[in-house]
């Protein structure tokens, strides 16, 4: 079963370039793709959500420090979707044809140096 954040629950959406704050996840097990609302606020409370659900892989345009530390604790793979819009059905055809990156830790800290430094939280931290 593989996972990956979609924009909306129609029939092939887009990707989304959101994980934790994604409004839909689709699943696939190889067979049916379906979406489901995504129940939570945050993505580290996903990665039980995708284990009891059986997921083995996910795919992704981004996403922050907290889920990747949850993720790596798992044996759930990261797969990159890339930074071109990509629909359900796109991504699906490259997931089995084995064209999607699998993302390393020097990969996943890019997409995770990317996605902090896109959060505008209103305040200046002082290190």
């Amino acid at each position: 079963m593989i996972t990956f954040p979609v924009k909306t629950n129609k029939e092939n959406a887009a990707v989304s370039p959101l994980f934790g704050k994604a409004k839909y996840f689709a699943f696939y097990d190889g067979a049916n793709l379906t979406v489901e609302k995504n129940p939570f606020d945050h993505g580290s409370e996903l990665i039980n959500w995708f284990l009891k659900k059986g997921v083995k892989d996910i795919v992704i345009k981004e996403m922050g420090i907290n889920p990747y530390k949850k993720l790596k604790d798992t044996s759930i793979n990261i797969y990159y979707a890339g930074d071109a819009r990509i629909t359900s059905n796109e991504l699906i055809e490259k997931y089995n044809n084995k064209d999607l990156e699998v993302l390393n830790e020097e990969k996943m800290n890019l997409i995770i140096k990317n996605h902090e430094s896109s959060h505008t939280h209103g305040h200046e931290h002082i290190h």
